[in-house]
C-alpha cells in the first residue's frame, strides 16, 4: 500500500513539475483512447466522398448529459428559441456559440445542417443548446478549421452524438477524434482552395489553404458561405500565407457582410492587407477570458478603422445571425448587443478585452511578456499537444499522446510556455 502511494505521488510530482497540463507519456494510450493511428482520410479531389479508410473502431463513449434542449421559455435578445418553421425559411442561420476561449458555429440552411469547429473540451453542452435551437438532429457537414484543442476539444462527443455525414479537414486527423469519425461513418475530405459545395441554399467555397505548410494556424480552412447575396466568412485561426491568399480572393468580390475574426482577435491575424481585401461590415470575435491578450487592441482598431461593427461572444454571449430569403440580416444576442470598441493593449490587462467586465482578476497579455530571443527564432519548429499548455522539443515524453508542429513564434503568440522537462528553444 505504501509503495502504491509513493508511486502515485511520484507521478503527480512529475506532472506538476512540467506545469503543462499534459497527460504525456505517463498514460498516453489512456489519454487518447486508442493507438492514435486513426488518421487515415480520403485525400483526393474536392469531390471526394469515400468514408474514412482503415479498420473501423468503436465511437468514443464519453460520460455526458442527455442531448441538450433550450430551457422552457428561454429567449435571446431579439430572437426566439426553436427550429425554423414553415414558409419563408431563412437562407441561412448561424449561431456563433459562446464556448469561452475557443470557436464553434452552428449552421442551418433549409434542411441542411452544419458545424464549424467544436470548441474546447467542456463546451459540448453549449454547442448542443445551439444545435437544438436550430432543430439539428444530425449533421450533414462538419468543418474542422484546424486541429488545435480550442477548436476540437468538444468534437469527439459531438461527432458520436450527431454523426456528421462528411467532415472537411486540412491535415491528418488522429487519436480520439479520428476514432469518433470512424465510428460515426463520416466521410473525411481534405479541403483545399477551390473546393465548393451547396450547403442547402448557400454556396460554400474553401478559400484556404492551397496546400499544407505544416503550421496548423497557417493551414486553417477559410470558408466562405454565399447565401441570398450575402457573404459570411469563417477563418479559423488563419494567419500568414493562408490569410493573405483568402484576402486576395475576397477582394475580387463585394464586401464581406459577416466575418468570423481569425484567432480570437490575435494581433498576428486580421492584418491590414487581409481587411483591405475582405472589407467586412460586421465582425464577430469568438473569445473568452484568457491570458493570451485576445482580442488585441491592434486587431480591434484595424477592424473598426475599416468601418466594421465588432462584437464578441465574451460580451454578447452566443450570437445568432439570420440571413432572410430576401437577403436581409437579423441579429440576436444571448446577453448584450453592444459593440466592443477596444481590445487588450500590448503588455496590458484583459479587463477591457470584451468591452465589458472581466468577471474577476484581469489576465496579462502574453505578447507583452514574450522573450526578447524570439526575434531570432521565428523559423524554429516546436511541438504542442491537444491538451497541454506548453511547447516542447521533438522527442519530449509529453508528446507521446499527441504532437502538433508549429513555429516557435506562433507557439509564443498562442500563449504556450516552454516545457521545463525538455527545455525547448526560447
Amino acid at each position: 500500500m505504501l509503495v502504491s502511494v509513493a508511486l502515485a505521488a511520484a507521478i503527480l510530482a512529475a506532472l506538476a513539475a512540467s506545469g503543462c497540463g499534459d497527460s504525456g507519456g505517463l498514460s498516453a494510450s489512456a489519454a487518447q483512447g486508442g493507438s492514435g493511428a486513426g488518421g487515415a482520410v480520403a485525400t483526393g479531389s474536392p469531390s471526394a466522398s469515400g468514408k474514412v479508410t482503415g479498420t473501423p473502431g468503436p465511437a468514443p463513449t464519453p460520460t455526458r448529459s442527455p442531448k441538450a434542449t433550450p430551457a422552457a421559455g428561454a429567449t435571446t435578445a431579439g430572437g426566439s428559441t426553436g427550429a425554423p418553421t414553415g414558409g419563408g425559411s431563412p437562407a441561412l442561420r448561424v449561431v456563433f456559440v459562446d464556448v469561452g476561449q475557443g470557436d464553434a458555429a452552428v449552421l442551418r440552411s433549409g434542411s441542411w445542417t452544419g458545424l464549424v469547429d467544436g470548441g474546447p473540451a467542456g463546451s459540448e453542452g453549449a454547442i448542443e443548446v445551439a444545435l437544438a435551437k436550430l432543430g439539428v438532429r444530425r449533421l450533414d457537414t462538419l468543418v474542422i478549421s484546424h486541429l488545435h484543442a480550442d477548436h476540437t476539444g468538444g468534437l469527439p462527443a459531438l461527432v458520436a452524438e450527431y454523426r456528421p455525414r462528411r467532415a472537411w479537414v486540412a491535415g491528418a486527423v488522429r487519436g480520439g477524434l479520428a476514432a469518433a469519425l470512424r465510428g460515426a461513418g463520416t466521410a473525411v475530405v481534405q479541403a483545399r482552395r477551390g473546393l465548393t459545395k451547396r450547403f442547402g441554399t448557400a454556396k460554400a467555397t474553401v478559400l484556404a489553404p492551397g496546400g499544407l505548410s505544416g503550421d496548423a494556424n497557417t493551414d486553417s480552412i477559410v470558408l466562405e458561405l454565399d447565401a441570398a447575396g450575402r457573404r459570411v466568412v469563417f477563418t479559423g485561426d488563419s494567419t500568414g500565407a493562408g490569410e493573405t491568399a483568402a484576402g486576395a480572393t475576397l477582394a475580387r468580390g463585394p464586401p464581406v457582410d459577416v466575418l468570423k475574426v481569425s484567432h480570437h482577435g490575435s494581433r498576428y491575424s486580421t492584418t491590414t492587407g487581409f481587411l483591405r481585401g475582405a472589407r467586412p461590415r460586421t465582425a464577430v470575435i469568438s473569445v473568452g477570458r484568457n491570458s493570451y491578450g485576445h482580442p488585441s487592441s491592434d486587431a480591434v482598431k484595424r477592424l473598426r478603422a475599416g468601418g466594421a461593427r465588432v462584437f464578441s461572444t465574451r460580451r454578447s454571449g452566443s450570437i445568432t445571425l439570420t440571413v432572410t430569403a430576401a437577403g436581409g440580416l437579423r441579429w440576436s444576442y444571448a446577453r448584450s448587443g453592444a459593440q466592443i470598441t477596444r481590445g487588450v493593449s500590448r503588455g496590458g490587462l484583459s479587463s477591457g478585452a470584451s468591452g465589458g467586465s472581466s468577471g474577476g482578476a484581469a489576465a496579462t497579455s502574453v505578447a507583452g511578456a514574450a522573450s526578447s530571443s524570439a526575434s531570432a527564432s521565428g523559423g524554429t519548429v516546436v511541438y504542442v499537444t491537444n491538451t497541454g499548455e506548453c511547447y516542447h522539443q521533438k522527442g519530449c515524453r509529453y508528446l507521446s499522446s499527441s504532437r502538433i508542429a508549429m513555429k516557435l513564434s506562433h507557439a509564443k503568440a498562442d500563449g504556450y510556455r516552454p516545457c521545463s522537462v525538455c527545455d525547448p528553444p526560447r
